[in-house]
């Protein structure tokens, strides 16, 4: 089982998703940045999304702190 860093900053009315550091998507529901995340990566890394093990965490308003 992989596990993955996901971090969610909103931003004008959307949340912005970033996977380990690179940015894949926005979304307008909080409920939706978990789901499109897991769904994302067990596309990529073909594997069942019940498989993936995510850590989310909120960035804050209107910036990007990259991985360290």
């Amino acid at each position: 089982m992989a596990t993955h860093e996901v971090q969610a900053v909103r931003e004008q009315g959307m949340w912005q998703v970033f996977i380990d550091g690179f940015p894949v998507t926005e979304v307008r529901r909080w409920p939706s940045v978990a789901f499109v995340a897991r769904e994302w990566i067990s596309l990529t890394d073909q594997v069942p999304s019940r498989e993936v093990d995510l850590h989310v965490t909120v960035i804050g308003r209107n910036h990007f702190a990259p991985l360290a």
